[in-house]
């Protein structure tokens, strides 16, 4: 009985929460609840798993969430529809992504499981489609942090209280045996990365009232999100997702580190030379191993925790080099499944590019290359003219780098690759808003110096 009191006071408290957060927001549009229900899910867990469908490795055939992300994807195309949204426009300012997505798509067709591989690539593909529902909001910036906010609000209590009071949802074990907090999710680095993707948009929301006029109603906003800071931090040290930790450390200080570097009438040079600076530093570690004093310091082995094993078995498994094995096919094939029996479940290459070679060999690589060197552009552009989201796409990008180095993110359902689309891809500019109004086709933002700027940042 008293598990039960502890989780309708954590109710009670999620709607408190979001009491406040309405009273603190613009009005907002009914659909993002759609965006809403859809993190919400990559931030947790598979619907059936509530209805007690367990952790399968047919878990994906479950029609409960079949139907779920079946409907969340025609809503979003439908809301886009509504808005007269241009997919020939955005087709042409997102070129390297839909075409990384058409190879994608072509490989499934060389897999062993055609139908299989292509249902996977449409349900990532619906992080698109929700992505641009809330790019075509009247407010984008405002639009993504209300929703962000308002799932952690959800998330985060509810796995302190999960953990705490239902070990047996909030708590599980690793392939090694070892007892690990989880929360909503399954696995302790999918809580650690659903807690730093969070807490990043959690601090951004942060930073942005802190713009605002003074007043009683700030200081509780504020108030508010530290608290879920704090939450997140506490949640993240238990779980021990050292990877996760770093990421949302070195999201922190870019943020910081970012917003004095524009300043500076050379700004955008000094970015890129920091930039090129840290991936040079990559590569002298990855030929002299410069990361083990790190490694061992953070309390892990230099083999990062079983996955250099990982990484070597996977690549003494025969796969088309050049085309890979269709996309998100690898786990379900008899190669995969030699590796899953060598290491007791584990089904990941726990390595983005890894990853993403077994799915489409050195040209889905390729492709991956052009598209993030065309989104770390566009976010240095956006970052360096001070749009609403040019800060955070520059964080997003960077980690979405840095976090596929030692866990596999990239084409897969889960927040960081969300938030990556959702700050990294153009949206087309002419559209019916929210409101209802239509948008400038060729809107460029006030100069820097302007009087008008900061009413532009916050529009």
């Amino acid at each position: 009985m008293y598990p039960r009191i502890i989780l309708l006071l954590c109710v009670l408290l999620i709607l408190w929460l979001f009491r406040e957060d309405r009273k603190g927001r613009r009005t907002t549009s009914r659909a993002l609840l759609i965006p809403g229900i859809w993190i919400g899910i990559l931030g947790s867990r598979p619907v059936s798993y509530w209805f007690g469908a367990g952790g399968g490795r047919d878990i994906e055939g479950n029609p409960i969430n079949t139907f779920l992300f079946a409907f969340l994807i025609v809503s979003s195309v439908l809301v886009l529809f509504n808005r007269g949204f241009n997919w020939g426009q955005a087709l042409g300012k997102n070129k390297a992504l839909f075409f990384i997505y058409f190879y994608l798509a072509l490989s499934a067709f060389w897999s062993e499981a055609p139908l299989v591989s292509l249902k996977r690539l449409v349900k990532d593909f619906g992080c698109v489609t929700t992505a641009l529902l809330l790019l075509t909001e009247v407010n984008p910036a405002e639009a993504i942090r209300t929703v962000f906010v308002r799932v952690s609000y959800i998330l985060f209590p509810l796995s302190f209280v999960l953990e705490k009071y239902f070990p047996e949802i909030g708590r599980g074990y690793s392939v090694a045996g070892v007892p690990m907090l989880v929360g909503v999710t399954t696995q302790k680095n999918s809580l650690g990365q659903m807690l730093f993707v969070f807490g990043l948009m959690v601090v951004w929301d942060l930073l942005e009232i802190r713009k605002t006029d003074p007043g009683k109603g700030r200081r509780r906003q504020e108030n508010i999100r530290i608290g879920m800071l704090l939450l997140g931090a506490l949640l993240m040290i238990r779980c021990d997702s050292q990877t996760s930790l770093v990421c949302f450390i070195v999201g922190v200080f870019v943020l910081w580190g970012s917003g004095r570097l524009v300043r500076f009438a050379n700004g955008k040079s000094l970015l890129i030379s920091c930039i090129i600076a840290a991936f040079g530093l990559i590569a002298l570690d990855k030929t002299f191993h410069l990361s083990d004093m790190v490694i061992r310091a953070l309390g892990r082995n230099p083999t990062l925790t079983g996955r250099t094993e990982i990484w070597r078995l996977v690549m003494n498994q025969e796969t088309n080099p050049i085309f890979g094995n269709g996309f998100y096919i690898f786990w379900d094939s008899d190669k995969g499944t030699a590796i899953i029996r060598a290491l007791t479940e584990i089904q990941s290459a726990h390595n983005g590019y890894l990853e993403l070679y077994l799915d489409g060999g050195i040209v889905a690589l390729a492709l991956l290359g052009v598209l993030l060197l065309s989104a770390g552009k566009r976010a240095i552009d956006h970052w360096y003219q001070q749009t609403p989201m040019g800060m955070m796409a520059l964080v997003f990008w960077l980690l979405a780098i840095i976090y596929n180095f030692s866990e596999s993110n990239y084409f897969r359902l889960a927040p960081l690759w969300f938030a990556f689309l959702l700050m990294t891809i153009e949206c087309p500019r002419r559209f019916r808003s929210a409101s209802g109004l239509s948008q400038a086709a060729e809107k460029k933002p006030f100069p820097r110096n302007s009087q008008n700027y900061a009413d532009y940042q916050r529009r």
